[in-house]
């Protein structure tokens, strides 16, 4: 019984850890609560019911990494380092920023985290992202400023106590017809995001501020599930976590519902992260959005 309780807890963490990463994504946190109600439902009686048995195990096996890592962050971020350096990658940067360089530290540490601290899966994500971003020339996104119907720009202001302020809201039903566009769209959005962020400091995060009054059916539909799944693949497989905090504002009442069964349920580290609101965003934020309290995408 308490292997398999064990075997439960593990799985939530990896789904937490999962869902972290890609909720940085406004496209894909609000499918994505929607389609986890019954499954988070499932795995907290199932929690639960083992908890009966062996809580102080339940409780340990989910602050255990998965994979055990360096202790000390610096001696993980040299390991990083000399494996970067050993695979032929001791000159390269990302974002502008060498990786293997002393100014490089804190973006390693996002790959760490990424990977928990397991220093080979780190090494091995950065190389395929360096891989992916110059197959796919991901770079060049950045200067794009037109992805067609349907896919507003991303609006990115002052700053907002953890960084930067990114004003966003749902793609139109044309968003949704090309999976390959719609992820192009996305990767651009991040890319602005994280070229505002300073990546040579100490955890480099911004705030998302998510629009949800035009949620529709659509959003919820296949096509909607398909580009949020890729999007959701890409993401956990190319980006480090940058996301401070997420702000859902103008909430359905629907949405509000399934939240507050999911609240109870799901751990502190992705409570503190994701935070719903029912009416516009509160006073702090209120002068980077629009006069219905709503953020305003830039067109």
């Amino acid at each position: 019984m308490e292997q398999r309780q064990n075997g439960i807890a593990r799985q939530i963490t990896r789904r937490e850890s999962a869902f972290l990463r890609f909720v940085s994504s406004p496209m894909i946190a609000v499918p994505a609560l929607v389609k986890l109600l019954p499954k988070v439902l499932l795995a907290g009686a199932l929690l639960r019911r083992s908890a009966s048995v062996a809580p102080a195990a339940a409780s340990a096996a989910l602050m255990r990494p998965a994979r055990a890592g360096p202790s000390d962050e610096g001696s993980a971020v040299q390991a990083l380092r000399e494996a970067l350096t050993a695979s032929g990658l001791g000159d390269a940067s990302l974002w502008g920023v060498p990786l293997t360089g002393e100014s490089g530290a804190p973006l390693l540490r996002q790959f760490l985290r990424a990977r928990r601290w397991c220093v080979d899966d780190a090494r091995r994500m950065l190389q395929g992202t360096l891989r992916w971003r110059r197959e796919n020339r991901v770079d060049e996104l950045s200067s794009m400023s037109n992805f067609g119907e349907g896919m507003p720009l991303d609006k990115i202001i002052g700053k907002a106590g953890a960084g930067p302020l990114v004003l966003a809201t749902l793609p139109g039903r044309a968003a949704l017809a090309d999976v390959n566009r719609f992820v192009r769209w996305r990767i651009a959005m991040q890319e602005a995001a994280i070229r505002t962020l300073c990546l040579t400091q100490s955890s480099p995060a911004f705030t998302l501020v998510m629009d949800v009054s035009g949620l529709r059916r659509f959003h919820l539909s296949k096509e909607a599930r398909l580009c949020t799944a890729e999007l959701s693949r890409v993401m956990q497989a190319y980006y480090p976590d940058f996301l401070a905090k997420t702000l859902v504002v103008n909430t359905p009442p629907a949405f509000a519902c399934a939240w507050s069964l999911l609240r109870p349920l799901l751990p502190p580290a992705l409570l503190v992260k994701l935070q719903l609101q029912k009416g516009p965003p509160p006073d702090a934020i209120a002068d980077a959005c629009g006069p219905s309290g709503s953020p305003v995408p830039s067109t």
